[in-house]
């Protein structure tokens, strides 16, 4: 989603996504630490489940429509950019709502995260974080001047996030139907 945001938008979009889902793992780190997040049912998992996929499937078919609109050409101005959906406006909601309901990374705090934090404590926090934060700096980074150099790639790399969304969307909906209704 990160790299489909730098694509149609700009590469603080796309670094203002990675953020919201790095809060997202402040907020389960911080879940996980203090032991909440072990309390998660698998009823509840099958519902974080169903929401993430349902989100991916939005986000698929957004992500599709900006494509489009890359293939006919660069945007006549930046406010047109940012005009559609609140979500689009605020990317760091964006992507604070993709880590929030996406099941691989609650599952992730819960199974791995958890057994980090009892391993090193929340001294492991600063380490952790500062990996992430690198990381979202260098992978926009690396995508927008990937695009600034082969603009033409844009439309491409767009709707090869949208496949990628919907596979995942209708996998992670599928799981959490089989596991919430059996």
């Amino acid at each position: 989603m990160s790299a489909q945001q730098v694509v149609s938008r700009s590469w603080l979009a796309g670094w203002l996504v990675m953020l919201g889902a790095t809060a997202a793992d402040a907020i389960f780190f911080v879940l996980t630490y203090y032991g909440v997040a072990t309390l998660v049912t698998p009823g509840e998992r099958g519902l974080l489940f169903v929401l993430g996929g349902a989100l991916l499937l939005y986000l698929a078919f957004s992500t599709v429509k900006n494509a489009r609109r890359l293939e006919s050409g660069p945007s006549s101005s930046q406010s047109d950019r940012w005009s559609s959906s609140s979500m689009r406006r605020f990317p760091f909601l964006l992507g604070l709502s993709m880590g929030l309901t996406n099941p691989y990374q609650l599952g992730w705090w819960v199974a791995i995260g958890a057994g980090m934090v009892s391993d090193f404590g929340g001294s492991v926090a600063v380490g952790f974080f500062v990996g992430i934060l690198s990381w979202t700096l260098i992978f926009t980074t690396l995508v927008h001047e990937g695009i600034t150099r082969y603009q033409r790639l844009a439309p491409v790399i767009a709707y090869a996030s949208a496949a990628i969304m919907t596979g995942f969307g209708l996998w992670f909906l599928g799981v959490g139907l089989l596991t919430t209704f059996p």
